[in-house]
């Protein structure tokens, strides 16, 4: 079932390329300490002395080493690079093409090189794997090499190095699927090994790790019975497994003694130490068991993967058919518009069947902008703002001249009433450009595929904004000059037999709620015999009268001129206050409903009609107008790698079909 592995490989190069983890792959995580000999393991494993050598961190990127048992046309196509039949094993970057490496000295100075590029030369890590396969007559068999564990940094290495390699290990062993490979030294302790602890910390039970134990070579013969429990896995509880290895000390390195002569020095060191096990330990075994894991595992998970994988392709055919270039550009631009107008005005309507259930938006924003903006705003404003009794005085007595004044100086309140007004007219026209500007970001609030498929167009997205913003200028002056006009009206005209501004008079006191709850009868059937007018005029005068009468009364009942001066003041600053309420509330819902009927309707009406001549037209009859549809920088680039993405799915489906099938 090596075919199993290499689909997983080919996924695993997938990935690489694009940088991003698609799938929780099955993989083999090597992790140990610095100095564990983690890295000659792995050596032994490939059979070949490729891994860079030194102190202090030398792995500082994820390195996947694929290990694939050759067919001929791995072979031929080998040669078709090298055309050198003396080749019996060889190595390919997934970051170099067309480049055959046998050499495996020279396999090394490309790992310290691409290590280097990614993650830069002062010793600190990336999580940026280099991928490798090792073509070899052996086994097929994947492992993902880790940066050892340190608690110290040596050199110029980062303060934060202990941080990094741990957050860099938990990327991968915390993912389900991965296969923890966790390196142990036989002369120390398994209760403080860093590989074990973050093994137990992310598998608990055990289930998906494999311990090795390296250097049993060098430990005193007095602990060989707790060696034995060791191997026999007696102290540490993993499901896996406990293989013994002995790997190339470093006198052998410096003697270049090959791989192969450790392999038979291995063998016959279990032989002597260990003969009741010896079968069950060494670089053999541990390749052949880390093998049926790997292969059970995959296949444990072909049912996930084949899901993952029908998924993606659905996914990146998806966003493909968003990114490919239009068939007919004239038809593309005007369906598009036609949609972009289709949504924005179901936006503002609140037609939208995908309703957003996380914010507002569109239309139902606007309402919420007058709830919360206009309405608190303008219901905020003090009636009597910046009028006080002196100043009321003194209206009253100016415009009274050297007559008498009568019950109510109706000039004196129009003089009053204009200037307090005055004060409604701002915010009122604040608002209409809080409207506009809600109006105009609406439009990113469309169906968002249309919107994605406007912003690969830099200029196509500029004409439709300015469009849009065009249209909203084009109504603004005259909206604020209505409103403005409306508010002015109500400045030099007053109208004080109005029934909301009586209700307003009735409401300012209790006297004059119960005087008219009394009379009210009374009043309603005048109505209905006589002249409506001339009784609400009536009932006017009787509420005011009943005022003056309360006010009087409340400053000591008979009056002298100053006592008189200070009853109409208090009278006009009530008649002042109430006129302005009244008019204030008629102006709450007449300011909303003038700029919904004047703006947000005239845009939906216009909107469509408005693309169409001013963007549309121009792109048919502008033959230099091609640069309309001229994509941003970047997009091509995206679609050819999700079509190269998209290839190597379809590719991993393929042969993960080819594999359900043996």
């Amino acid at each position: 079932m090596d075919s199993l592995i290499q689909v997983i490989n080919k996924l695993q190069d997938v990935s690489a390329v694009v940088n991003a983890k698609l799938f929780d792959l099955p993989q083999i995580v090597v992790v140990g300490s610095q100095s564990s000999g983690k890295s000659s393991v792995l050596e032994s494993l490939v059979g070949k002395s490729f891994l860079p050598r030194g102190t202090g961190i030398v792995t500082r990127a994820p390195l996947i080493i694929q290990m694939v048992k050759y067919t001929n046309k791995d072979m031929k196509s080998m040669l078709d690079i090298t055309n050198d039949e003396n080749i019996k094993e060889w190595v390919r970057f997934s970051h170099i093409k067309n480049t055959v490496f046998h050499d495996f000295n020279d396999v090394k100075k490309e790992i310290e090189n691409q290590t280097n590029a990614l993650a830069g030369e002062n010793k600190g890590i990336t999580d940026k794997p280099i991928v490798l396969k090792v073509y070899t007559s052996s086994y097929t068999l994947t492992f993902v090499d880790l940066p050892g564990i340190t608690k110290l940094k040596v050199g110029d290495q980062p303060a934060d190095i202990e941080e990094q390699i741990q957050q860099l290990i938990v990327k991968y062993v915390q993912r389900p699927n991965a296969i923890i490979l966790a390196v142990v030294t036989a002369n120390t302790d398994p209760a403080t090994s860093e590989s074990l602890k973050i093994a137990k910390q992310w598998d608990p039970e055990g289930a998906r790790t494999i311990a090795v134990v390296t250097k049993l070579d060098i430990i005193d013969k007095g602990t060989k019975s707790d060696i034995v429990d060791l191997l026999c896995g007696k102290i540490i509880p993993v499901k896996l497994g406990i293989i013994g290895v002995v790997n190339r000390s470093q006198i052998y390195i410096n003697e270049n003694k090959t791989l192969e002569e450790t392999l038979k020095n291995e063998t016959e060191f279990f032989r002597t130490n260990y003969p009741e096990i010896c079968k069950m330990h060494g670089n053999k075994v541990l390749a052949n068991t880390l093998q049926d894991i790997l292969i059970k595992h995959i296949r444990k998970y072909i049912p996930t993967l084949n899901k993952n994988l029908q998924y993606t392709k659905t996914e990146l055919e998806s966003k493909l058919e968003t990114l490919k270039k239009p068939d007919c550009e004239k038809t593309f631009v005007l369906e598009l518009l036609s949609d972009i107008n289709k949504s924005y005005c179901e936006t503002v309507t609140g037609d939208r069947k995908d309703a957003s259930d996380e914010m507002l938006m569109g239309g139902a924003k606007i309402v919420n902008v007058i709830q919360d903006n206009f309405t608190k705003k303008f219901m905020a404003v003090n009636p009597l703002y910046n009028l006080s009794d002196k100043q009321i005085e003194n209206y009253l007595l100016n415009t009274s001249g050297i007559k008498k004044s009568s019950l109510v100086n109706h000039k004196a309140l129009e003089i009053m009433v204009s200037k307090q007004l005055e004060y409604l007219i701002e915010p009122a026209l604040s608002f209409v450009d809080v409207v506009r500007e809600e109006m105009f970001n609406i439009l990113d609030s469309i169906d968002q595929k249309l919107l994605n498929e406007l912003q690969r167009f830099p200029e196509l997205n500029n004409n439709v904004r300015s469009t849009l913003d065009n249209l909203l200028e084009m109504k603004l002056k005259n909206i604020k000059k209505s409103i403005k006009s409306h508010i002015k009206t109500h400045q030099k005209f007053l109208y004080t037999t109005n029934p909301n501004y009586i209700l307003h008079l009735v409401n300012s006191s209790i006297e004059c709620s119960s005087t008219f709850i009394d009379c009210k009868t009374t009043y309603f059937n005048n109505m209905k015999t006589g002249d409506i007018y001339s009784e609400i005029n009536k009932m006017e005068k009787e509420i005011v009268s009943k005022m003056y009468r309360d006010i009087l009364s409340s400053l000591g009942g008979p009056h002298d001129y100053k006592r008189e001066i200070n009853v109409q003041v208090k009278l006009h600053k009530q008649l002042t206050r109430c006129y302005f309420e009244f008019i204030r509330d008629t102006l709450r819902d007449f300011v909303p409903n003038r700029i919904n009927h004047k703006l947000v309707n005239f845009v939906l009406k216009k909107f469509d009609k408005n693309l169409k001549a001013e963007v549309f037209m121009p792109f048919i009859n502008n033959s230099s107008s091609g640069g309309m549809l001229a994509e941003k920088e970047g997009v091509a680039e995206k679609r050819n790698k999700k079509k190269k993405f998209l290839i190597a799915v379809n590719k991993a489906l393929k042969s993960l079909e080819d594999v359900q099938k043996q």
